[in-house]
């Protein structure tokens, strides 16, 4: 016989994402479909993963580091969170990430500013959609 709290559980993690959340994600630019492909078809894991990025040190440490002039430490940073955000298949942070890990990488510093706040706006707009749906 199933206790309660494994019930509660079962209840818990068969909850399926909203539509309107699904669009919210969807037009800041997240490959829903793939992302929860990546999961097994589960959406209620994904979810799960979703609330845990608001909880990733990455971006907060990627800032401290560039704002210390860490460029290696900035850089491990930068790939961290591009990783998450490949995982996650969130393709507009990406693509912020993706030369922007490059750039720092190969100590190419050029267009760090413009880079860092795109990253901003995006990162932000993520944050926002996650946590107005959890």
């Amino acid at each position: 016989m199933y206790s309660f709290i494994r019930l509660t559980r079962i209840i818990q993690y068969s909850i399926n994402m909203t539509d309107g959340y699904k669009q919210q994600l969807e037009s800041i630019g997240v490959d829903l479909e793939r992302a929860i492909d990546r999961f097994v078809g589960n959406e209620a894991m994904y979810e799960r993963f979703l609330v845990r990025f608001l909880q990733d040190e990455s971006y907060r440490k990627l800032n401290e580091y560039i704002n210390k002039g860490d460029i290696h430490q900035a850089f491990v940073q930068a790939h961290t969170l591009k990783g998450v955000a490949g995982n996650l298949e969130f393709h507009g942070l990406y693509r912020v990430l993706e030369p922007m890990t490059e750039h720092l990488r190969n100590n190419d510093l050029s267009t760090l500013p413009e880079e860092v706040e795109l990253l901003k706006v995006r990162y932000e707009e993520v944050c926002r959609v996650i946590a107005g749906n959890k």
